[in-house]
């Protein structure tokens, strides 16, 4: 099967390709330039949700892939406090499954940066933590659990949950191949 990720983010591609190669053999994974056509950031999860649709629908059709996969990292508000989120979704022509999750509080630094500068997550990171790309590293998951976990640990689970009404059709009858 073909397989377009919507992105040349090695940690994307990385992650799509680990969780995909655990249950099936022979896949062609390809990355593709697709634009998520939301904010640099999104700033709920809603946003972040049709940021990755949109690369995935993008992609497949870039591609002319069998499956289209989309990735897309953004912040979620949940009372006075912001969270990361980290959504995926895959499509395959008729339909679109979607996995999420691995929210975890964002320092007032970085929120400031992102809401009221128009940073970006990535930059903004490098800036409190002196680094360089750490989007494409560890990213601040990694840079904010001293290493216990890391940007495409994060995108597995993801792309993982994405995948469920596609391993276990019997629980999803809305959504059978």
């Amino acid at each position: 099967m073909k397989i377009a990720v919507g992105s040349h983010n090695p940690l994307k591609l990385s992650a799509v390709k680990s969780v995909l190669e655990r249950i099936r053999e022979g896949d062609e994974f390809i990355p593709v330039d697709a634009q998520s056509g939301v904010s640099h950031t999104p700033l709920s999860n809603s946003e972040t949700i049709a940021g990755a649709r949109r690369r995935a629908e993008e992609a497949r059709k870039i591609a002319g892939a069998d499956w289209g996969v989309g990735l897309e990292g953004g912040m979620n508000r949940v009372g006075t406090d912001w969270f990361t989120c980290v959504w995926c979704v895959i499509f395959d022509g008729r339909r679109a499954t979607a996995g999420g999750g691995v929210h975890f509080q964002l320092p007032p630094a970085v929120v400031r940066s992102i809401v009221e500068e128009g940073k970006e997550m990535g930059p903004a990171m490098d800036e409190l933590a002196g680094t360089i790309m750490s989007k494409q590293k560890m990213g601040a998951e990694g840079l904010l659990t001293a290493g216990l976990i890391d940007r495409t640990t994060t995108f597995e689970i993801a792309a993982i949950y994405a995948l469920a009404p596609r391993l276990s059709p019997e629980y999803y009858p809305h959504a059978a191949d």
